[in-house]
């Protein structure tokens, strides 16, 4: 028998022995005793990393400045604050913290995902976060956030932000999100945004040529919200998959010509019977609010321009009307997978599923 050195092992041998283990702390651990694996451990240490502006920086950030191979292992970076919860006053301790993690983007090459919440945002690493966002791919997560009133992006430059999540803040963010959504407009293709009050009316102008994955949450129900999501989704001609939740009242009629590539779509059942009709929908998530209506049995739904291949129900779970089950089969004869949501004590309902079973034996429910 022959013995191999460990530094012999091929890397991809070497790789599936860090991948195996279990903790951060022994991974941590196995980066400081054995040479060989270092550089493989520590990039899997650091490929999500958390910054959390609370604590004091400067000690770790001169350390990762000292090592830019840990720099580049880094994929998944989040920045978190707390300026919810303190005076306007640390606003500067904010920046000088952002100024210190300001000096690592350039070293993260390897970055693809940000999430950056509860920070005043300087001019200064929001110009720094941008140059970043302008040279490599990125899944940008904003959460609450203040700002800079101004940025010093340079004209006609291209953000590669593919996905984007944006806090319900749109009135008072608005230019920034402006800017972000009309540089990014040529690679994004997955938007979650809420609506509150006319917001996303006042982005529904940019041109969105590849978006076609859109989450939209109503925050605030009312009649302005609603228009505004309307207004939205019909300037929006790309959109393949839309989830609308927050609301389970109808928007304002959209015109004939929207959504005409809409093919999957998760909403409640009156949003589900307003959109589906005259559009070539393939899979739906119907979620029923609490109290909601059960005897819906998705009669609109079979007017699909598609057909109706996914059906996944989520009804209040106190009740499982059995009708409205059968209705739905019987509605959709080319139904390949309908999923409900119920309880474990609601299995003697389904006593009579051998009505549910089509002639060729194959369950139109699961």
């Amino acid at each position: 028998m022959v013995a191999i050195s460990l530094l012999d092992i091929p890397p991809e041998i070497q790789l599936q022995i860090v991948e195996s283990v279990e903790t951060r702390q022994v991974l941590k651990a196995l980066s400081f005793t054995s040479r060989s694996l270092r550089s493989i451990a520590q990039s899997l240490l650091f490929e999500r990393f958390k910054i959390d502006l609370g604590m004091e920086l400067k000690g770790s950030i001169n350390d990762l400045l000292a090592n830019p191979r840990i720099c580049t292992a880094i994929r998944f970076l989040e920045l978190r604050g707390y300026f919810l919860m303190r005076p306007r006053r640390h606003h500067d301790d904010d920046e000088e913290k952002l100024s210190l993690i300001q000096k690592l983007l350039p070293g993260m090459v390897g970055l693809r995902e940000v999430g950056i919440s509860r920070l005043y945002l300087s001019q200064t690493f929001m110009d720094a976060f941008l140059e970043v966002a302008a040279k490599v791919p990125l899944r940008v997560n904003l959460g609450w956030n203040i700002y800079p009133p101004c940025i010093g992006l340079a004209p006609n430059t291209s953000l590669r932000i593919s996905h984007l999540h944006l806090a319900p803040d749109v009135d008072h963010s608005l230019d920034f999100y402006r800017l972000v959504l009309s540089a990014s407009a040529a690679v994004l293709t997955e938007l979650h945004l809420s609506a509150d009050g006319d917001g996303l009316m006042k982005l529904a102008d940019i041109d969105l040529p590849v978006l076609h994955d859109v989450t939209l949450l109503i925050t605030t129900d009312n009649e302005r919200s609603r228009a505004s999501v309307s207004a939205f989704i019909t300037a929006q001609k790309t959109i393949r998959k839309l989830e609308l939740s927050g609301t389970d009242r109808l928007l304002p009629p959209l015109l004939p010509n929207a959504l005409p590539n809409l093919r999957e779509l998760s909403a409640s059942p009156e949003l589900v019977d307003q959109l589906v009709p005259g559009r070539p929908l393939e899979a739906i998530k119907v979620s029923f609010p609490r109290g909601g209506d059960q005897g819906w049995c998705g009669e609109e739904v079979a007017r699909s321009t598609a057909r109706i291949r996914r059906l996944r129900v989520h009804p209040n779970p106190e009740i499982l009307v059995i009708r409205m089950v059968g209705r739905i089969v019987t509605i959709l004869p080319s139904l390949e997978s309908l999923s409900l949501s119920v309880f474990d004590d609601v299995s003697a309902h389904f006593a009579r599923l051998s009505l549910l079973i089509c002639p060729s034996g194959t369950p139109h429910s699961r």
